[in-house]
């Protein structure tokens, strides 16, 4: 399976979207779209990679400030840089969100206690109902629509959650299909398969039941169901996704059409 990696060592789930099958049957062009972790621990070759291979020119950081403080994008000559925090940090009801998204911020008890409130299975419900979040979604649709050369990189920190439902919406937005979509999604779980292999591992040696540990998988990696959801919510609430990408999103048509006029193959 290609997995798409951009052979990144210091930088987890590092992955570009081309070759995808969009509109009419068009690729999405190679090296163009990137989709990451957070860059904190880029290498400088990772760095001398993303300018030479992929010609970096934009990167658009989803996380908090608080996470953006603690662990900052290193600065790369020639690139424009993006703070849009999907989550919005003056509210107390996006503390679930936030917990589940920053993955390794919190203790593992106050970790489980979302698990088991079920913070995590809605979480990207609640970030897609959000009027803060759509708001932060459209500016990231909006520079997209702006860009004009070289690569353009998005992440969060565990680049699988936020960047995951960015992802989505670039990827719906240029027309591939919804299957590819959600195994675009899931490739989450083979970068980070030694990662959740310790975590569930870790869960279960301090004593918390077996049944709970599927949910808690999702901590450290990708669950699909809880993707599925969010986008049967959105199809419910809002009528399909290209409504929710026009009237939510702000994605105009006209707009819609510039997006797969630069990011698909002739």
């Amino acid at each position: 399976m290609d997995y798409k990696s951009i052979g990144l060592t210091g930088v987890g789930n590092a992955r570009q979207l081309g070759g995808y099958i969009g509109a009419d049957g068009r690729k999405v062009k190679e090296n163009l779209l990137l989709r990451t972790a957070q860059l904190a621990d880029a290498s400088t070759e990772d760095l001398k990679r993303l300018k030479e291979i992929y010609h970096l020119s934009d990167v658009v950081d989803f996380r908090t400030t608080l996470e953006r403080d603690a662990k900052p994008d290193p600065e790369i000559e020639g690139v424009s840089n993006y703070h849009l925090p999907i989550l919005d940090e003056s509210s107390k009801e996006s503390a679930g969100m936030a917990a589940a998204a920053a993955g390794g911020a919190f203790s593992l008890d106050k970790v489980m206690e979302f698990v088991e409130a079920g913070a995590l299975e809605n979480m990207y419900v609640d970030i897609a109902v959000s009027p803060y979040s759509q708001k932060q979604y459209t500016h990231f649709l909006q520079i997209l629509v702006n860009h004009k050369e070289g690569a353009i990189l998005w992440h969060c920190a565990g680049g699988k959650d936020r960047a995951g439902l960015g992802t989505v919406y670039v990827l719906a937005a240029l027309g591939v299909d919804r299957e590819t979509i959600l195994a675009d999604y899931m490739m989450t779980n083979h970068y980070y398969q030694e990662d959740i292999a310790k975590f569930e591992q870790y869960i279960l040696s301090q004593g918390y039941p077996k049944e709970t540990v599927k949910a808690a998988r999702a901590m450290a990696g990708a669950e699909q169901a809880y993707l599925e959801k969010a986008l049967a919510v959105i199809d419910e609430k809002y009528g399909s996704m290209d409504a929710y990408l026009e009237c939510q999103l702000g994605l105009s048509v006209e707009n819609k059409q510039k997006l797969r006029d630069r990011y698909l193959e002739i």
